[in-house]
């Protein structure tokens, strides 16, 4: 199987289908893979970009994290990504931001990252609990509202 370009994968399908009403919120790791065609999930990710049908949501914090571990050659396509409306960015208000300052101190423990933590406040937020994610150690551990699983969307 050739395995769809960045350009090509860079605009997922949207309507009905395997997204949810609400979509699906959408990690760094994905970005990265898809983006970078030596990493070992690029197959994967792309296969599942192509044929994702709904709406992606994320933060700043994860393109930010994206942009940091990709070439510099490919960080246009996160912007071209976010201006094509297949991803919607969402940012938080002054409670948003005081919200994630208490996430971050109830999981000091495990030394979270920015764009994960403003990922469980934008599921407290829109209600979405779809994840594309390839980091499962953490938001296997995450909750949302301090209660309700992730639901893993598993891109292996």
């Amino acid at each position: 199987m050739r395995a769809a370009s960045p350009r090509s994968a860079s605009t997922p399908k949207t309507g009905a289908g395997s997204g949810s009403a609400h979509g699906v919120l959408l990690d760094t790791g994905p970005l990265v893979a898809l983006y970078a065609r030596d990493d070992s999930r690029h197959g994967a990710v792309a296969q599942w970009m192509a044929g994702f049908q709904g709406q992606l949501h994320t933060v700043e914090p994860v393109l930010t994290e994206a942009a940091f571990f990709l070439p510099a050659r490919t960080r246009p396509a996160l912007a071209d990504l976010a201006a094509s409306g297949a991803l919607h960015l969402h940012h938080p208000d002054a409670a948003g931001y005081s919200r994630i300052a208490a996430l971050l101190r109830k999981y000091a423990d495990r030394d979270p990252d920015w764009a994960d933590i403003a990922l469980v406040w934008l599921a407290e937020t829109t209600g979405i609990r779809r994840i594309a994610t390839l980091d499962v150690a953490d938001f296997s551990v995450y909750r949302i509202h301090g209660r309700k699983r992730f639901e893993l969307e598993l891109l292996r």
